[in-house]
C-alpha cells in the first residue's frame, strides 16, 4: 500500500492566512489573484508578528499599502495545511487590492533593470503584460519580480520581523 493522500484544501481570491514564521510566530497574508486552481498566486503579506494565528478582527484592519510584501507565490503551505486559513466576513473587492508593478534587475548590469507590468484582471497564472528596461534607480520601492515558492515566504517574512 501508498502513503495515504493528503486532502488538499481549497481556497479562492481573498482568502485570508497565517503563514508560520521560522522562529515563532505568524505573518498574515492574503491572496488577491490566484486560487487553488493556479496553485498559488499574487499576495499581499503583513506584519506584526503575532504570537498566534490572527484572528477575524486583524483581517479587517489591514490595508494594502501596510503590506510588508506583496509577491508571487507558490501554494503548499496552504493547500496542506500548513498555513492556516483565517474565515473573515470582509468582502473581498478585487479594484481594492491591485497588481503592483514589479521590478527585475540585470545581474549583467546592475545599474539597469526591467519595470514589469501585469495585467489588473490577471487570474494568477498570467504573464507580464510589459516589460521596459530602464536606470535600476527608477525601480527603487517596487516589489520584486518572480515567484516565490511557500517557505521561500516563510524565511522573507521571518526575516522582515526580525527583532534583531
Amino acid at each position: 500500500m501508498g502513503k495515504p493522500r493528503r486532502k488538499h484544501i481549497r481556497y479562492t481570491e481573498g482568502q485570508w492566512f497565517a503563514v508560520p514564521l521560522r522562529d515563532r510566530g505568524y505573518a498574515l497574508g492574503i491572496i488577491v489573484r490566484g486560487s487553488y486552481k493556479t496553485r498559488g498566486g499574487l499576495g499581499y503579506f503583513f506584519g506584526p508578528r503575532y504570537e498566534e494565528v490572527p484572528g477575524e478582527r486583524e483581517t479587517w484592519l489591514k490595508q494594502p499599502e501596510d503590506a510588508i510584501l506583496v509577491g508571487w507565490f507558490g501554494d503548499l503551505g496552504i493547500i496542506w495545511g500548513e498555513w492556516p486559513l483565517i474565515p473573515s466576513t470582509r468582502p473581498f473587492r478585487r479594484e481594492e487590492w491591485p497588481v503592483p508593478k514589479f521590478h527585475r534587475i540585470d545581474w549583467g548590469r546592475p545599474e539597469k533593470g526591467w519595470l514589469v507590468e501585469y495585467d489588473q484582471e490577471n487570474d494568477g497564472r498570467g504573464l507580464p503584460v510589459r516589460e521596459v528596461y530602464c536606470d535600476a534607480k527608477d525601480l527603487l520601492g517596487l516589489p520584486e519580480d518572480g515567484v516565490y515558492g511557500y517557505e521561500a515566504v516563510e524565511i522573507v517574512l521571518t526575516q522582515l520581523l526580525s527583532e534583531g
